[in-house]
């Protein structure tokens, strides 16, 4: 016989269950913020992100990104993402006062933030993934380059934003190659920028190629502006005398490569680095997982990344692709 003290006993643990049912399959909302729509790059973190919100029961995502690179404007919607109550943010920052504060903001309103590309500082965000550094790269595009044109020739760079800390870092470390003996009859005759724009490297493209007759190579340290010089390149029918290096994505550049424009490239997957950021912070607002030190994340079917005393973890590898591997990463990404 039910008593009123076991109706209420029995009332309350369904309650109890229910709730637990609930928040088990709570939606955990997360919004990828990049730095500029149209990126052929950050479409391949968001198709990464979109992975890993597909393996986890109830998880969203949100893609946002300024039309063009504006640091207020991506502060701005870092900041509505708090007020429309994200669970997490998923960060390729603008390196600017405004993106910054805006995350921090975000950190002290209680969501998850995770940063890849330009470094926020440890407050304004709970992890850092550090994908390959576009400077380490140099050394690499330098030989593929010297190779390609038998050891001989004027060269240009095409890169982004003459400002930015990441052109200074790789021109030092460009500068620094071209040093070695291997490299003395290789000409660094100009330097342009593209600002990441496929159409501002092709015109680019085109005037150098105009104002320097000798022009033998391109080093294009930005996947926009890979794209542009090898297909103005291509357009001018410069490609069995200018051959063209950089950094790039396997599925834009199988047209290039096959025609020897380009003989090689180096890259890292987006999808992976988009993959490990939305995995990690569904497990964080999950409380599945805790960013500690020294020690090791679980990232789905990237397995373990080391977390270091800083809160930084590696992700993705660098990968020089040419002709020979290309369908490979093309079908990828």
């Amino acid at each position: 016989m039910l008593t009123r003290r076991s109706l209420i006993a029995s009332s309350a643990a369904f309650l109890a269950s229910s709730a637990l049912a609930q928040d088990a399959v709570r939606p955990v909302r997360l919004a990828l913020a990049v730095a500029r729509a149209g990126d052929d790059y950050f479409v391949g973190c968001r198709e990464g992100a979109l992975q890993a919100a597909a393996e986890v029961e109830a998880a969203q995502l949100t893609f946002i990104a300024p039309p063009v690179e504006d640091a207020a404007r991506q502060a701005q919607l870092i900041n509505d993402l708090v007020e429309q109550r994200h669970d997490a943010i998923l960060v390729s920052p603008i390196a600017s006062d405004a993106v910054t504060e805006a995350c921090l903001n975000a950190v002290r309103s209680g969501l998850r933030v995770i940063s890849f590309g330009a470094a926020l500082p440890p407050d304004a965000r709970h992890l850092h993934l550090e994908t390959p550094d576009i400077a380490d790269a140099m050394p690499g595009l330098l030989q593929v380059i010297n190779t390609a044109l038998g050891k001989s020739g004027e060269v240009a760079v095409l890169s982004t934003d003459p400002k930015s800390p990441a052109h200074q870092a790789l021109t030092k470390a460009l500068l620094r190659e071209w040093l070695k003996p291997d490299y003395e009859n290789l000409a660094l005759i100009t330097t342009v920028f593209a600002g990441g724009n496929v159409q501002k490297a092709y015109a680019e493209t085109l005037a150098i190629v105009q104002a320097y007759p000798g022009l033998r190579g391109i080093i294009a340290p930005d996947a926009a502006a890979l794209m542009g010089a090898s297909g103005a390149l291509r357009d001018l029918g410069r490609g069995p005398v200018v051959k063209a290096t950089g950094i790039g994505m396997p599925s834009r550049l199988a047209g290039p490569v096959r025609d020897g424009i380009i003989p090689a490239f180096m890259t890292w997957s987006p999808i992976d680095v988009g993959y490990a950021a939305a995995r990690i912070a569904i497990s964080l607002v999950r409380n599945e997982e805790a960013i500690l030190g020294n020690a090791p994340l679980r990232v789905g079917r990237l397995g373990d990344l080391l977390v270091d005393k800083t809160g930084v973890a590696k992700v993705a590898e660098m990968i020089t692709v040419d002709a020979a591997n290309l369908d490979k990463y093309a079908d990828l990404f």
